[in-house]
């Protein structure tokens, strides 16, 4: 499964909302280059993502 420390920076740099997110890395090939993944290769969804964004606020290791 793709890094989410990478996914959150793809997020940041490119401005996007976590559905995006989950369409850019399916849609983008150097997104997936970016993240260790080829194709066919599982994407996280969106859920997921934010899953992991609000784990991070919960341990306040993120505040945005």
């Amino acid at each position: 499964m793709a890094g989410f420390t990478q996914i959150i920076i793809l997020q940041k740099y490119y401005n996007l909302s976590d559905e995006q997110t989950e369409f850019q890395i399916k849609d983008r090939l150097s997104f997936m280059q970016f993240l260790g993944l080829q194709i066919g290769d599982d994407v996280p969804d969106e859920k997921t993502i934010w899953l992991f964004k609000e784990q991070l606020k919960e341990k306040k290791l993120w505040n945005l």
